[in-house]
């Protein structure tokens, strides 16, 4: 007997759900305790140095477990452009040798995204430990996502003969080409990605978790903080996110609501904490599949909120916890579910 189309829908849903790839250990993700990490940037230098493949010679040190620092060879480079253009602190991408790498933490990483806090205000801290839930709650609804890890930065700003130091959170990512690879994946370049070419499931997973931690700063038509997979050469396109400062979860003094969305934007809102659904409409069977699977996960979410008691404030912890519950609340209920997520989908 042939498949019915809802069963076909449902089926690819639970490929997607379940997906799993045969994949060497990863030291430096695997631990989810804060690395410490030490670094000594020129700020100035490193911002003013901004061709696309120059990498400033630094020395990136790290503690594996020990009292010790233990240290590699590094390039940095700055990269994105709204905090390099905004911030003190800019993000950077750290590229190492492989031969460097080798037997260390970091083997296998040859290349990792490091996010460091906006200002230099102690504050400033808080919101990188909130961006980092971010990338775990992605984790648990979702096998297409990047590995993270949070870093205590003990970061050295030299300029001239004068030296600062700061003690920083950051959030170190996995390369997107390593989490292709890990994923049996293959990421593409620029292109115009319009719904039909995106694999559905993935997708809705993707705009209803942006809905949840209140973010519109993201398109998948235009990849403005996603970027597009391919498992095979004649599959669906998988869009990946990443970068959630400007979610209200974050709630950072900065955030704007973005204007455009990168293309994708609906409605109004007034705050990015105010919750407005940008995804592209699906069949309802597949929307119903992916609603139930973030219900179910409900409390796995709100675990992933309770494992931070140690890095914020208990009035933080609680304050997540309660912005998630509103989120859940709508899913659970069928007519606010309706209303703000499946009336409001995009059709073209």
């Amino acid at each position: 007997m042939r498949p019915t189309k809802t069963t076909a829908a449902i089926l690819s849903a639970c490929i997607f759900l379940h997906v799993s790839a045969q994949e060497k250990e990863d030291k430096l993700f695997k631990d989810s305790k804060p690395l410490d990490i030490a670094l000594k940037v020129s700020i100035t230098q490193v911002k003013d140095n901004t061709g696309d493949t120059l990498y400033e010679a630094h020395v990136l040190y790290f503690k594996d477990g020990k009292e010790t620092y233990d240290s590699v060879k590094a390039e940095m480079k700055t990269r994105g452009k709204f905090r390099l253009e905004n911030c003190y602190f800019p993000p950077l991408t750290v590229k190492f040798q492989k031969d460097d790498i080798k037997g260390t933490l970091l083997e296998g990483n040859k290349t990792l995204k490091l996010t460091l806090p906006c200002k230099a205000q102690s504050s400033a801290n808080l919101l990188v430990v909130r961006e980092y839930l971010c990338y775990k709650l992605y984790e648990i609804i979702t096998p297409y996502s990047m590995k993270a890890r949070l870093v205590n930065i003990n970061f050295t700003e030299q300029e001239r003969k004068k030296e600062k130091n700061f003690q920083l959170k950051g959030i170190m990512r996995e390369d997107a080409d390593k989490m292709a690879k890990r994923l049996n994946g293959k990421m593409l370049g620029n292109l115009t990605a319009t719904p039909n070419v995106l694999q559905d499931t993935a997708d809705l997973v993707m705009s209803l978790f942006q809905y949840m931690v209140s973010n519109t700063d993201w398109s998948s038509m235009y990849q403005h903080n996603v970027k597009l997979m391919q498992r095979g050469k004649q599959d669906p396109l998988i869009p990946i996110t990443y970068d959630f400062d400007m979610a209200g979860l974050v709630d950072a003094p900065y955030a704007v609501v973005s204007e455009t969305g990168g293309g994708d934007a609906i409605g109004e809102q007034n705050s990015v904490r105010d919750r407005l659904y940008r995804g592209w409409c699906r069949p309802d069977n597949v929307t119903q599949f992916v609603r139930k699977d973030f219900i179910s996960k409900e409390d796995k979410f709100l675990a992933a909120v309770d494992a931070l008691k140690d890095e914020l404030p208990t009035k933080d912890i609680e304050g997540i916890k309660a912005y998630l519950g509103q989120f859940f609340k709508i899913l659970k209920d069928d007519n606010s579910f309706r209303k703000l997520i499946t009336s409001q989908c995009r059709k073209n």
